[in-house]
């Protein structure tokens, strides 16, 4: 048994031996396309580029470098990260003996005598473990994969911020854009108070028609304070993105959402994996789970540790180093886990369960960068309807309400049309402000779920 296991080491020490072998990345079925898009559908503009300088907005690339330079989370992010690298650095140490020098020198005198005697002593001290199982490789592999994980992991924070930022700042601007229209339909509804009591005043229109026009007009005039609490509270939450504090900005000056025209080229579904931080953040903290499997399997093995101290001993510091006062030493030593309550072997366990968790979750983030990619190309397709069908609906609403007011003005009809027309268009013009703004959002969250390429030039632009 013993003749088993020494030669078993000898082979692993003139070949090397790796106990574990690297398990094979778990695989995602990737469609050759995505459902949503079809084939002959062409999309001028890339996402893997920086996305929102395609809304054309100045004040919109002003506060992605805001963000990308003064938001906390990104600089928690960073902070990770060069933790990460630390450890990195403090694991790959291992792979170098270390080296210590210590020295001593005292006088004492023992009972009985008369004079006191002076001791010097001054040595190097040298030790190197024989990482035969790969145990030490591995963990300097799996710290090395971790320091990449979060690496990507702070890619993927630069791409969600630039969806927040943009989603925060398009919110401000429809706010901006529906207090536009309150102020708009208030001196609207002002002007049809004016009108009745115009024809009140005459008797050719009842107190009815004077009490409804006003109450309209008042309910209007009751939104426009909620409207602006909301708007500065819109304003809060893009200012604490910025790491600004909030309440003392007034981030741009655009009141009116932009009509979009084009959209981002999609590419194919397998472009994900590449362009997905978020992907290749859960890909590294697998592998690096696998390692610490490697790193488990090899404590249950012996370790191999060389020991060396050169150095002397002298009554008199001038002649510490002399020959005769020189000792040195070279030791090896060997350890073998023998009874442990199972507990080494129970480790590699619990690592491969963890390695099959970080496998699921692998799986489980591809197959929501696909849903996510679909969903939002779904969700554009039918807003593009949407708006189609809610512009038409604007012109009809706008024309009846013209109709509306005509007849009244005429005599031809009574106040209620007038009334039932105005409620009409306010709601048809606030839906298009909506779907407008649903479809910058869905095309912000599009350029998102799609990755991108240009996060490392942000981040190699951080001072």
């Amino acid at each position: 048994m013993k003749e088993n296991l020494w030669a078993m080491m000898l082979v692993v020490l003139v070949a090397g031996c790796t106990l574990h072998a690297p398990q094979a990345t778990p695989f995602a079925d990737i469609p050759e396309q995505f459902a949503a898009l079809p084939r002959d559908q062409e999309m001028p503009l890339a996402a893997h580029e920086r996305w929102w300088l395609h809304f054309n907005d100045p004040q919109l690339d002003a506060i992605m470098a805001q963000g990308f330079a003064g938001n906390l989370d990104l600089e928690m992010a960073w902070a990770r990260l060069r933790q990460a690298q630390a450890l990195e650095r403090l694991e790959h140490s291992s792979q170098w003996p270390a080296l210590d020098l210590s020295g001593s020198g005292g006088r004492s005198r023992a009972g009985g005598s008369s004079s006191a005697v002076a001791t010097y002593q001054g040595s190097l001290a040298a030790g190197y473990e024989l990482d035969l199982w790969q145990k030490l490789a591995q963990e300097r592999r799996s710290f090395t994969l971790q320091r990449r994980a979060v690496d990507h992991e702070v890619k993927a924070l630069y791409l969600t911020l630039a969806a927040q930022l943009a989603e925060a700042y398009y919110q401000v601007v429809e706010l901006r854009d529906r207090l536009a229209l309150n102020r708009e339909i208030i001196a609207s509804f002002a002007k049809t108070v004016e009108l009745v009591e115009w024809r009140y005043q005459r008797g050719v229109a009842p107190a009815l028609d004077l009490y409804q026009s006003r109450q309209t007009l008042l309910g209007s005039r009751a939104e426009l304070p909620l409207l602006e609490a909301e708007e500065q509270a819109a304003q809060n939450r893009l200012a604490v993105l910025l790491g600004a504090v909030p309440g003392h900005q007034d981030f741009g000056t655009l009141t009116h959402l932009p009509d979009l025209q084009l959209s981002f080229a999609q590419g194919l579904p397998a472009d994900l994996i590449t362009n997905r931080p978020d992907i290749k953040a859960a890909f590294f903290s697998l592998q690096a789970a696998d390692a610490e499997i490697a790193v488990a399997i090899a404590d249950r093995f012996p370790r191999f540790k060389l020991t060396a101290n050169y150095g002397g001993q002298s009554s008199e510091l001038h002649s510490l180093l002399n020959s005769p006062n020189i000792f040195w030493n070279l030791l090896a030593n060997m350890a073998q886990p023998l009874v442990d309550g199972g507990r080494r072997r129970q480790e590699v366990e619990r690592r491969q369960a963890f390695f099959d968790e970080r496998a699921a979750f692998y799986r489980l983030t591809v197959l929501k960068a696909f849903q996510e990619v679909e969903d939002a190309l779904v969700k554009e397709r039918g807003m593009d309807a949407n708006m189609e069908i809610l512009a038409e609906r604007r012109q009809v609403t706008a024309a009846t309400l013209r109709q509306a007011l005509e007849r009244y003005q005429q005599g031809l009809a009574d106040f209620l049309p007038v009334l039932t027309a105005q409620v009409s268009d306010t709601s048809a013009r606030l839906a298009l402000i909506a779907a407008q703004r649903q479809r910058i959002s869905t095309r912000i969250q599009l350029a998102r779920a799609l990755g991108g390429s240009w996060m490392p030039a942000e981040m190699d632009a951080r001072p």
